[in-house]
């Protein structure tokens, strides 16, 4: 049997043939040279991906997760870049699926916002054109990545999750691999739909942030010195006693937000939105904090079983 050019890898934590990445890939017409899925069942999503991709056939791994729905011009966009000699990685933004609730329309708006999250923004929603990228603008649920990118740079971290892509693309960004966001070659996928859900997300990005410190090694960069700058604010109005000033200061940042925000949405959306931007960085600082007492607890080792299996639920 002649190998497909693609293999989608899709981490699940039990298979679900009704997920939607499953549902968009059968509505989708497969590209030229055929297509492999390979879904990893377990409860470590960068070893099922590692073991995934060491079982892989396809030349071209394009990294999906099970929530997220291709775009119908996915496979004509991704021909396009790939024609590109330059290009061994390329990836786009995971836009918010369609008849998302009010909830989702909020964080996604958050999360889309340069003023409140910088160029990760080009993750969430498409930024500027083709371009040579870093680890910033890429998303691991919508990465496609030419197999002997692996064998030059090594697997994902296995001790890591998440962040483990943010760690594998430094190492591609240092071994001088032609890493390209495309802002068309887009996914689909829900945001969370509470203040709790979005909550426990960035404390858990920002722990993952930490551990990826803990594994890259300490570089001057603007996330490594946030925890530090968030307990050289507080200590400063404490000290001070800037209460009002640091009340008014959240007030007029709240405003901006809402009034640059998403156009389309409500006004109360907006109103809300502003309100709780600035919680955005805060929780997500307190997170990369937690995640540096968190290095003193010894991780347990994941035993879980990782089991592959096909678009139908079949075990490899």
């Amino acid at each position: 049997m002649d190998s497909p050019r693609y293999t989608v890898i899709i981490p699940m934590s039990r298979f679900r043939a009704d997920e939607p990445v499953l549902v968009s890939l059968r509505a989708t017409p497969p590209p030229k040279g055929g297509v492999q899925i390979l879904v990893a069942e377990g409860r470590h999503p960068a070893r099922q991906r590692n073991v995934a991709e060491s079982r892989a056939r396809g030349d071209i791994l394009v990294f999906l997760d099970n929530d997220c729905s291709i775009s119908s011009g996915y496979w004509k966009e991704l021909e396009a870049a790939l024609a590109r000699p330059e290009v061994e990685i390329v990836g786009g933004p995971a836009l918010l699926r369609p008849q998302a609730t009010a909830w989702e329309e909020i964080f996604a708006a958050l999360l889309t916002h340069t003023l409140i999250v910088g160029t990760v923004s080009s993750r969430y929603a498409p930024r500027g054109e083709f371009r040579a990228s870093t680890q910033t603008d890429l998303i691991l649920c919508n990465l496609v990545v030419r197999r002997h990118i692996f064998e030059k740079i090594g697997p994902l971290s296995n001790d890591l999750y998440p962040s483990e892509e943010n760690e594998w693309l430094d190492r591609a960004h240092a071994a001088r691999v032609g890493a390209y966001y495309d802002p068309n070659l887009q996914v689909f996928r829900p945001q969370r739909t509470t203040p709790g859900q979005m909550g426990r997300m960035l404390l858990r990005y920002g722990m993952g942030r930490t551990r990826q410190f803990w594994v890259s090694g300490w570089r001057p960069t603007f996330h490594q010195f946030l925890p530090v700058m968030l307990i050289a604010t507080f200590a400063a109005l404490f000290h001070w006693r800037l209460e009002a000033e640091f009340v008014i200061l959240w007030l007029t940042a709240s405003a901006i937000v809402a009034f640059t925000c998403n156009s389309l949405m409500r006004v109360w959306q907006r109103i809300v939105a502003g309100l709780i931007a600035p919680l955005v960085p805060l929780i997500f600082v307190v997170g990369q904090v937690l995640g540096w007492i968190a290095l003193l607890v010894p991780k347990p080792a994941s035993s879980s079983e990782i089991v592959l299996l096909n678009e139908r639920g079949e075990r490899i």
